[in-house]
């Protein structure tokens, strides 16, 4: 998935990327590293209680780099029309709102319950997603707890209606992600994706 953002990233045509190839391989880099660190690292460990931090902040190093490119587009599209080129906007459109599920599908993943270790474990002291199976565990049983996958799925649901469809976010911070998500998705699609289909057609 670290890589899929990465190629997306670097799929952008080259007059809307914010900073260099390698810094976005980098930035997948030390967060496939950071899972790797904490599949091998014991228990209570240092690098083990480092991972989670070093993540969230690769996650948040590619919402930024998402979200300015999305600004200076809408920027470019503001001051400079004429300039936009259809079908690169429409690509670029594409691959963004792509990135955003990936982006989000991760920032969901860290942040649930204080992380994948502390679910696994037992150790949260509440829930940032009310998944159906968690409020009625005759559904998948009382041990079931989300994988990556429920979290893409969320992540893409959101992305697509605009807001929460499966799970419904509990805690303010999750709220606060849903509504950044929804907003960057409309933005893309609205703003971005419908106006270079409409320069196609011009």
């Amino acid at each position: 998935m670290v890589l899929a953002f990465a190629a997306l990233a670097v799929a952008l045509p080259e007059r809307y990327r914010l900073v260099p190839t390698w810094l976005v391989y980098s930035d997948a880099a030390v967060f496939i590293v950071v899972v790797l660190i904490a599949l091998v690292a014991p228990q209570g460990s240092f690098w083990r209680r480092a991972t989670r931090p070093v993540a969230l902040a690769a996650v948040t190093f590619a919402f930024i780099l998402n979200t300015l490119t999305l600004v200076r587009i809408v920027d470019a599209l503001v001051t400079r029309p004429q300039s936009i080129q259809p079908l690169p906007l429409l690509h670029t459109s594409v691959a963004m709102w792509f990135a955003n599920i990936l982006i989000f599908t991760l920032a969901y993943w860290l942040i649930d319950g204080g992380g994948q270790e502390a679910r696994a474990q037992g150790r949260a002291a509440y829930y940032d997603f009310d998944f159906p199976a968690r409020s009625d565990p005759t559904k998948l049983g009382p041990d079931w707890q989300p994988t990556i996958m429920d979290y893409l799925f969320v992540a893409f649901t959101t992305n697509t209606a605009f807001g929460p469809t499966e799970a419904m976010p509990l805690t303010a911070r999750a709220k606060a992600l849903v509504l950044v998500q929804s907003l960057i998705s409309l933005v893309t699609v609205v703003g971005v994706a419908a106006r270079a289909i409409g320069a196609t057609r011009d």
